[in-house]
């Protein structure tokens, strides 16, 4: 079994996060106190340089009132879980 790309996961991760944000015209400051994280923390989430952890995406899922499958639905989940399963 190959390791997954987390690096390129959370970068995409992270572009998802940010285009909800900014597609609901909030600020980052908004996102973070919701989610009650560091805005400096909630930055480097949206630039894919800080790993998130599930209670995390769960308190910005609700902060952008959208459920947490939506931050999945980028064809590189879908690519790199299924060339797991072989």
């Amino acid at each position: 079994m190959d390791a997954l790309p987390y690096n390129k996961l959370f970068e995409t991760l992270g572009s998802r996060i940010k285009a909800m944000r900014l597609s609901k015209g909030l600020k980052q400051k908004i996102v973070a106190d919701a989610c009650e994280i560091h805005r400096g923390n909630y930055s480097e989430i949206e630039s894919g340089k800080r790993h998130v952890s599930l209670r995390t995406l769960f308190k910005i899922a609700y902060a952008l009132e959208e459920p947490i499958a939506s931050f999945f639905e980028d064809s590189i989940f879908i690519t790199c879980f299924n060339n797991q399963e072989k």
